[in-house]
C-alpha cells in the first residue's frame, strides 16, 4: 500500500509540474537596473531524473513512458524514510520546456557519459559508495562537506536544492544552500593566473541576447569527482565547461552545459535541465560540518571490522 500511495503521489505531482513548466513562446525576461535579463531571486531543482539515461529509454518520454518510469522509481523508493521527502513530497522527473526528460545528458545520443579508458577506470563505482574507508579522501566530497552541487557544471538531486542569484553590473553571484555556498561569475572578463586552481574553477561570463553564457576553466586535479546519482562525473584540470542560462518563463530558468575535457572523455558532451523559481525568497545556512558524524563513524566502523578480521571474529 505504501508503494502504491507513493506512485500515485509521484504521478499527480509529475503532471502538475508538467503543466506548470510550459513556457510562453513570446516571453521576454524582465530587466535589471543595468539593462540585463533579471535572474535575481531563488531558483531550485528537485527531480529523480539521473545524469545518465537508463538503457532503452528515449530522451523525451511520453506520458505513458513517464508513468512507467515513475512506477519503477516508486517501487525502488517505497521504503525511503528520509524526512525531506516527507516534508516536500516525493520528487518528480525533470521537465524542460514542457518535455519530460529521462536523463540530464542530451548528447551523446544514448545519454551515457563518453568516458575514455582512464575515465571508465576512475568512475567504476557508485559516487555515494566512495572507493573505501582507509582515509577521508576515499569518501565522496558531499560526505566530507567539501563539494557543492552548485559548482559548474551545476547538478540536481532528489532533495530540493536552492540557489540564489544576485546581479551587479560586472558580477553575478550564485549563493547555494549547501556546503560551498558562494560562486562568483566575473562579467568584466577578469582572469585568474593559471597557477591558481580550485574545485569550482574560475568563471567568466557574457551576454548573448537574453542568454547568460559562462566559461569555466582553472579546475584543480586534486579531486576530479562530482556528485551524481550513479557513477561520478569527472572533471580534470584541462576541462572547459560552458554554461548557458536562459529565462524561458516567469518561473523557469533553462540551464544547458557542455563539458569539454580530453583527460577523461572521448568527446565533448552536453546536459540540460531547468531551475524552477521559488517564491519563499530565503536560503538557510548550510552548516554541513556541524554535527557531521558520518566521516568519523564510517572510518571508525571500518577500523572495528578490520580488527575483528585480524582476530578471526565474524559477525
Amino acid at each position: 500500500m505504501k508503494t502504491r500511495n507513493l506512485f500515485i503521489t509521484l504521478t499527480v505531482g509529475f503532471f502538475a509540474a508538467l503543466s506548470f513548466a510550459q513556457p510562453a513562446e513570446t516571453y521576454r525576461a524582465p530587466r535589471t537596473e543595468f539593462g540585463q535579463p533579471d535572474f535575481q531571486g531563488v531558483w531550485s531543482t528537485r527531480f529523480y531524473t539521473m545524469l545518465e539515461r537508463p538503457p532503452g529509454l528515449p530522451l523525451v518520454l511520453s506520458s505513458e513512458q513517464a508513468a512507467g518510469f515513475m512506477q519503477a522509481v516508486a517501487e525502488g523508493a517505497g521504503d525511503n524514510t528520509d524526512p525531506d521527502i516527507d516534508l516536500l513530497g516525493p520528487p518528480i522527473l525533470a521537465v524542460v520546456n514542457g518535455e519530460i526528460r529521462s536523463s540530464v545528458i542530451v548528447y551523446p545520443e544514448d545519454g551515457v557519459l563518453p568516458y575514455n579508458e582512464l575515465g571508465t577506470q576512475k568512475s567504476a563505482h557508485s559516487y555515494f559508495d566512495g572507493v573505501g574507508y582507509d582515509g577521508p579522501e576515499q569518501r565522496p566530497g558531499v560526505e566530507r562537506c567539501t563539494e557543492a552541487w552548485g559548482s559548474p557544471p551545476m547538478r540536481a538531486f532528489m532533495y530540493q536544492l536552492f540557489h540564489g542569484f544576485v546581479q551587479t553590473a560586472d558580477t553575478i553571484a550564485i549563493v547555494s544552500e549547501e556546503a560551498v555556498m558562494l560562486r562568483v561569475i566575473h562579467m568584466d572578463g577578469h582572469l585568474r593566473p593559471d597557477a591558481i586552481r580550485s574545485f569550482e574553477g574560475h568563471s567568466v561570463g557574457h551576454w548573448e541576447g537574453d542568454t547568460l553564457v559562462v566559461e569555466t576553466t582553472h579546475y584543480s586535479d586534486v579531486n576530479p569527482e562530482r556528485a551524481t546519482i550513479g557513477r561520478p562525473m569527472l572533471i580534470s584540470g584541462k576541462a572547459r565547461v560552458t554554461e548557458r542560462f536562459t529565462r524561458t518563463s516567469e518561473n523557469e530558468l533553462n540551464y544547458q552545459f557542455t563539458v569539454d575535457d580530453p583527460t577523461y572523455y572521448t568527446e565533448a558532451w552536453r546536459g540540460e535541465f531547468s531551475f524552477i523559481r521559488d517564491d519563499s525568497g530565503h536560503i538557510y545556512e548550510y552548516t554541513c560540518h556541524e554535527g557531521n558524524y558520518s566521516m568519523v563513524g564510517a572510518l571508525r566502523g571500518e577500523r572495528v571490522l578490520e580488527a575483528r578480521a585480524e582476530r578471526g571474529v565474524s559477525d
